[in-house]
């Protein structure tokens, strides 16, 4: 059996945070475990309520988690405390996870903060250096880099510095950039990857950062080699939207 962990807060209408997660995951073939960051309040339009957890809670379930289940690859999602961050950093260290995709929830897509802003830099200290990709858009890498980004160049050169920074990966993803196209890279340690693809404009889109990261995630865990992953997680997130539209109109 192989064993998939996400880290992340739940959504009520089951369509992102863990919820999503879950579904991603065994789509790949894994069985998902989970641990609860934060207890939200939400539909596919609106987050009402972040409630975060308490961290000596959060410590326990990944403990049970990484204690018990030989677990191949871990995701990150919304973190909703400082606190947790410290206790999530501090069990992967323990426990020498390999595969972390670290997804940077910041706020929702209406803007309901995740993380309160005076965390950001405890999250970069603590966490950046432990994840094998982190997969922020446009405005949560404004945020985290503290920088105006007009395109996915100028992201680009930040994204080079951090990389060899934090010795981690980072997929800048294109969604919010304003190209016809969608625009995006991933960047490492040693190299660049460029990729540009038509833009699919979906009329259910909840939980497609979530999608995407979670499908990273499992490919990584299958020992996909990086661009083979970001092409099939793609793949299967337009699959996976494509199939939910007709699913909302039937």
């Amino acid at each position: 059996m192989n064993y998939f962990l996400t880290i992340a807060a739940s959504d009520s209408s089951g369509g992102a945070g863990l919820q999503q997660d879950i579904k991603v995951a065994h789509d790949f073939g894994y069985w998902a475990l989970s641990a609860v960051t934060g207890i939200t309040s939400q539909n596919f339009n609106k987050v009402s309520v972040v409630e975060p957890v308490k961290p000596e809670l959060l410590k326990n379930q990944i403990d049970q988690c990484l204690s018990a289940f030989s677990v191949k690859t871990v995701k990150i999602g919304a973190l909703c405390s400082l606190e947790n961050i410290i206790v999530i950093a501090e069990s992967l260290k323990k426990y020498k996870c390999k595969i972390v995709v670290l997804d940077p929830v910041l706020f929702s897509t209406g803007g309901q903060e995740f993380l309160p802003h005076s965390a950001l830099n405890i999250l970069k200290d603590n966490l950046f250096p432990l994840s094998t990709l982190i997969t922020p858009n446009k405005n949560e890498f404004e945020l985290l880099t503290e920088s105006r980004i007009e395109n996915i160049e100028d992201a680009v050169k930040i994204a080079k510095e951090l990389c060899k920074k934090w010795n981690t990966s980072i997929y800048i993803k294109g969604g919010h950039f304003n190209y016809h196209n969608i625009k995006e890279a991933l960047v490492t340690n040693t190299n660049i990857y460029w990729f540009e693809r038509d833009r699919k404009m979906f009329s259910y889109s909840h939980g497609t950062g979530c999608t995407i990261s979670t499908a990273l995630a499992c490919l990584l865990g299958d020992n996909i080699d990086l661009v083979s992953a970001y092409q099939l997680a793609n793949e299967y997130l337009v699959k996976y939207y494509s199939s939910i539209q007709k699913r909302f109109k039937s």
